[in-house]
């Protein structure tokens, strides 16, 4: 009873500790919610500022404030005029003139009746942000008094949640470290719930002070939830705090290992952040394109200024700032790799560990001071006297890379502190199952872009999108497009007609997914090696066929004019030439013929690889026992292969959704358009028909049915064959 009862307490601890996690967590993630900041008190203010750019970024927090404005922006074009001595000159076009023939463009316009390259080739005044703010406070000093207000409640918000923070990896250690961990969460969990008074507070000031009408307030969102979650955390820390056993005996130990994960968690986000271009930093205009990802941008110069290369000739900006925007968003990314190559190396002994943390050092140091150098090239198209031609766009999420590249240096720190020195005549090393893990590693990263990472299109599904349009709020719809086929017949004819097409087509696949298998098997019992080898290649070289080829031969084959058609006028029996692709006449089974012509033979090499591993003692005993070659194959070779083809069954039946769309695509004409069309057919006809029936969000619910179905086949299968056979795939 006595042991059932401490089993009890320990589940209980570990579950107060586990959720005591979780809730630190989302609310350290919630600061970077910009639509739950409890600081955005106007409509003018960006939705995408949250309450850590609020805290770190002042200028882009109050920036559409100044711009909405109008006179207090004539202020600061007056001030910009005015302040020569604590402006920042910069002639960026100096050297752009001294290549041209400054005669040449002396003229007041030219033919289209543009200003000339020489007066628009003018200096970039960059001035302080203070000298932007300053007019503003002096005629709005109420309101400026509210903003710096809210600015400071997200300061202290910040930092309370980060002392949360602090205490969760302080909960790591042991006795006294970790009672000081839980002790701090709690308390600094209190502190950040009592400051989201403060916002209502600043609010109210907002409000009340002067003009403060043409500035669109707003009631500040998130708060409450700001409340709740803080105080889950501080409840969850005092009662792990209670809770928790401590031996008095034992040495407080502060230990490494979360500081380690942290680490190698935030290279592995920072390294995914790469590829998306929606949180692309160097994305400083709005004519650079929005599918341009942070590596790209890095690596692809002429794919990065794209759009801007016609601005760039006419002289409505240097090329020298968009090549430090460049130059920034390389060393970025360089630094972000040389994060993820230092996380890799930190699974190796305390010798590799200690390259491995200066490489974290230098990666994380390098990637935090380019941030600055794309906010400077920013901050000189955002000061171009053509700004209404190159469109300054502020960096997207550009305090939250401050934030995790801060975060990779402190953990990197903390860890490289904590782990021993190396010996003298240590070499590197890396244990056996984490050098098999990182050569896994660069696929797992391949599949997760291709596979995973792609799964983000499916919020199109909730929105009135069309091909080239920017998601907004404005165009959410929830789940009308969900209801579409309940609520429209012709759209449930068309889904139920497709799902009929697929399913047919598939099961013929898969009740027929033996043929692979008896095909090696025959293909195994041919003695002439030289003649099995031919075979192989031959039925193995349709596979790397395109079906557009396939479909050529086919229509060289059975069309019209074809090979067919030729022989039977020939003889007479047909009097003109017939095209036997055209008509729906046993369509499914046409198609299916089709297939397996084309990936027979590639099919079956996993089954030959499977024979060649069955173990030759069994045929030699089944030979001295007097067994034929057909009663080996049906006594050792089938039940060997069965593992194999009841697997390779599991995954057809999981992906009976997904047949593929190019075959029948490429036979499909007016005759045979109905019974041929599959759903990934369908979804492509809806996503690249005609413009005018183009449907982006309803072909994105399509595929997201497609996919979980094919998830749910797959489960269901798999325990099935545990139940029938006791083994299963996972």
């Amino acid at each position: 009873m006595e042991s059932i009862s401490s089993s009890k307490k320990s589940l209980v601890n570990t579950i107060i500790d586990c959720a005591y996690k979780i809730l630190v967590i989302c609310l350290f993630l919630l600061m970077f919610l910009g639509r739950l900041n409890p600081a955005r008190v106007s409509k003018n203010m960006s939705p995408s500022t949250s309450l850590v750019k609020t805290a770190l970024y002042f200028k882009s927090y109050v920036k559409g404030i100044l711009d909405f404005d109008a006179a207090a922006t004539k202020e600061v074009a007056a001030a910009k005029e005015k302040a020569e001595d604590s402006a920042v000159y910069e002639d960026e076009y100096a050297e752009f003139l001294a290549l041209l023939d400054e005669n040449a463009f002396s003229q007041e316009a030219n033919d289209d009746g543009e200003e000339s390259l020489h007066k628009k080739a003018q200096k970039i005044k960059t001035t302080t942000f203070s000298n932007v703010w300053k007019p503003f406070e002096e005629k709005y000093s109420d309101l400026a008094s509210a903003l710096r207000f809210e600015h400071l409640s997200a300061i202290l918000t910040f930092s309370t949640v980060l002392l949360v923070l602090l205490g969760l990896y302080f909960a790591f250690g042991t006795n006294k470290i970790k009672i000081a961990g839980y002790t701090i969460s709690a308390f600094a969990a209190m502190a950040s719930a009592f400051t989201m008074v403060l916002y209502k507070s600043g609010y109210e000031k907002f409000t009340s002070a002067p003009g403060a009408w043409n500035f669109n307030p707003i009631e500040p969102k998130g708060i409450v939830l700001f409340i709740v979650l803080a105080l889950l955390v501080a409840l969850a820390a005092l009662a792990a705090l209670f809770t928790q056993k401590y031996e008095k005996s034992a040495v407080s130990s502060f230990r490494q290992e979360p500081f380690q994960y942290t680490y190698r968690i935030l290279a592995l986000i920072l390294f995914v952040l790469l590829f998306i271009p929606g949180a692309n930093p160097a994305r400083i205009s709005e004519k650079i394109s929005r599918n341009v990802s942070l590596f790209t941008a890095a690596f692809s110069y002429k794919t990065y200024i794209g759009n801007l290369e016609n601005i760039l000739v006419r002289g409505y900006l240097p090329e020298s700032v968009m090549r430090l925007g460049f130059f920034g968003s390389l060393m970025t990314c360089l630094g972000i790799i040389a994060m993820g190559a230092g996380s890799c190396m930190s699974v190796g002994n305390n010798k590799l560990k200690r390259i491995a943390h200066y490489t974290l050092f230098g990666g994380s140091l390098v990637s935090f001071l380019s941030l600055f150098i794309i906010l400077r090239a920013y901050n000189l198209i955002s000061s171009s006297p053509n700004i209404d031609k190159v469109l300054p766009l502020e960096p997207a999420n550009i305090s939250l890379y401050f934030v995790l590249f801060a975060l990779v240096f402190v953990s990197a720190l903390i860890s490289f502190v904590k782990t021993p020195a190396p010996e003298k005549d240590e070499k590197c090393k890396i244990e056996a199952p984490y050098q098999l893990f990182l050569m896994l590693l660069p696929f797992l990263i391949l599949v997760f872009i291709f596979s995973y990472l792609p799964l983000w299109g499916w919020r199109y599904a909730f929105f009135d999108y069309n091909a080239g349009d920017t998601l907004s709020m404005d165009s959410w719809v929830g789940w009308k497009w969900f209801m579409a086929p309940f609520q429209n017949s012709a759209t449930r004819s068309d889904i139920l007609r497709v799902l009929r097409n697929t399913l047919i087509m598939s099961g013929l696949g898969i009740a027929f997914s033996w043929l692979p298998m008896i095909f090696a098997i025959f293909l195994s019992e041919i003695r002439n090696s030289a003649a099995r080898r031919v075979i192989q290649t031959l039925t193995t070289i349709p596979n790397f066929i395109s079906w557009v080829l396939v479909y050529a031969i086919a229509f060289c084959i059975f069309g019209t004019e074809g090979f067919i058609s030729s022989i039977m006028k020939g003889l007479g029996l047909w009097d003109k030439g017939r095209n036997m692709l055209m008509g729906d006449s046993h369509i499914w089974i046409k198609m299916w013929l089709w297939g397996t012509w084309k990936g027979l033979g590639w099919s079956a090499i996993m089954y030959i690889a499977a024979i060649s591993g069955i173990d030759q003692q069994l045929y030699e005993a089944a030979t001295v026992d007097g067994a034929g070659r057909f009663q080996k194959i049906w006594h050792i070779t089938i039940p060997e292969l069965l593992p194999t083809y009841i697997v390779l069954l599991i995954l057809s039946v999981s992906g009976i959704l997904s047949n593929g769309m190019d075959q029948y695509l490429v036979f499909k004409n007016p005759t045979n358009k109905d019974p041929i069309e599959v759903l990934d057919l369908y979804v492509y006809q809806l996503t690249f028909g005609a413009t005018s029936n183009s449907n982006i969000p309803f072909s994105t619910v399509v595929s997201m049915f497609k996919s979980l179905v094919s998830v749910l086949l797959l489960f269901i299968t798999n325990r099935i064959s545990k139940w029938v056979r006791g083994s299963s795939i996972f």
